[in-house]
């Protein structure tokens, strides 16, 4: 093989991998988003940052999806979103040292967006708040803070317990 035949089969490999790469996709690794909930208590010298100290479950309600299973000492958590449902019902279950439990629902109410990376990527769902209301056995009031729950990781949700005084 002479040595123009050898540059034209390299230039001939080099254009197959450049257009091989170039077809590739930038899909992400994972397509379900997640929401954020902080927890938080009001102090008299306004909101603060607070540590569940009880063991928390958090279920889907009306499925058999444990979406928490038995935490403890967390300050925040993350969950899925459901895909298609207008509204997510959760139930936050809470388990003292004594065993006792108490059970919080919290539903959100959202807009279902699909997002498409590009053809060759699946679809995501993302979302946005319209609303939150709870059930007020231990939890006091929920607001949102970010009502767009996408790929960015943020605090979406606050979740005021009360305080113990």
């Amino acid at each position: 093989m002479g040595i123009i035949n050898q540059i034209k089969y390299l230039l001939i490999c080099i254009l197959t991998v450049t257009i091989i790469s170039c077809d590739s996709n930038d899909c992400p690794l994972n397509n379900v988003v997640y929401s954020t909930y902080g927890f938080y208590v009001n102090t008299a010298d306004g909101e603060a940052k607070v540590s569940v100290m009880d063991t928390l479950t958090v279920v889907a309600a009306g499925t058999d999806s444990i979406l928490i299973n038995r935490m403890y000492e967390m300050s925040s958590i993350e969950l899925p979103v459901s895909y298609t449902s207008g509204t997510d019902t959760l139930v936050f279950r809470f388990t003292n040292k004594n065993k006792e439990t108490f059970e919080d629902s919290v539903f959100i109410d959202k807009e279902n967006i699909p997002h498409y990376e590009s053809p060759d990527c699946p679809t995501a769902m993302f979302h946005y708040i319209t609303g939150i209301r709870t059930t007020h056995t231990l939890i006091e009031n929920a607001i949102v803070v970010h009502p767009n729950i996408n790929y960015n990781a943020t605090e979406n949700f606050k979740i005021y317990f009360y305080s113990l005084h």
